[in-house]
């Protein structure tokens, strides 16, 4: 484990890795990828997840409440351009996330990467911290401190 944060651009990459490493069909198809929106509620349960077991942030990066669910909007900005459709990148080697974490990302991977978009996005709405956020207004900072004082019943050691 790092004593540092990642940038969420580096974990997203990371999570972008394992989708692109995921087949449609029977390992005869496409790769499958992983959505923007997916995305973005992966990150949202992985700085959970990382809070709690941890004790730190995973990224220091803003997360928001945005109408579909929580979003990191600088890791948003740079994969808009994807829309609605899957990203897939082959390479892991430029990616700087330590092999501790990653056993911590590949669990998150594990528990929310089976869901699709739509349902990661209901599962955000049910939980207090967007709820709350959200009803502050689109774009309210979920902050680091009600993700973990709520995950930590849901995660806990």
């Amino acid at each position: 484990m790092t004593n540092k944060s990642y940038k969420a651009s580096d974990v997203a990459s990371y999570f972008i890795s394992l989708g692109s490493q995921t087949r449609v069909g029977d390992n005869e198809g496409e790769f499958e990828g992983i959505t923007n929106l997916k995305l973005q509620k992966i990150l949202y349960f992985a700085q959970a997840y990382y809070l709690v077991m941890v004790g730190r942030n995973l990224f220091n990066d803003e997360i928001q409440a945005w109408e579909y669910g929580p979003v990191v909007p600088v890791v948003y900005k740079i994969y808009k351009k994807h829309g609605s459709d899957s990203i897939i990148i082959h390479a892991r080697d430029s990616i700087t996330i330590s092999d501790a974490d990653k056993k911590y990302l590949d669990k998150v991977w594990d528990i929310f990467g089976g869901y699709s978009a739509s349902r990661l996005v209901d599962m955000s709405h049910a939980h207090a911290p967007w709820k709350d956020a959200y009803s502050k207004g689109q774009g309210a900072v979920i902050s680091p401190l009600v993700i973990y004082e709520y995950y930590s019943s849901l995660f806990g050691k």
